[in-house]
């Protein structure tokens, strides 16, 4: 599951997952999927070293939302 490989963020997050899980939370999937999604991405915003993958994340997606999402 994607939350669980977001959990260890002392390594790169993997970015492909994380633009997966941006694309889910705003795209046209279900209301469970979108509700998935969210959860995953404000559990991150809450995670207190999400910082540190910042520039990571800027650097290897082409997705605005994954970009506007790191910025946050």
């Amino acid at each position: 599951m994607a939350a669980e490989r977001f959990r260890d963020l002392s390594q790169a997050i993997d970015v492909s997952l994380l633009d997966a899980t941006v694309a889910a939370f705003y795209g046209t999937g279900s209301k469970e999927e979108r509700a998935a999604a969210d959860r995953i991405l404000q559990d991150l915003q809450s995670n207190p070293d999400m910082w540190l993958q910042v520039v990571h994340i800027l650097q290897n997606t082409k997705n605005l939302n994954t970009k506007f999402f790191a910025l946050q």
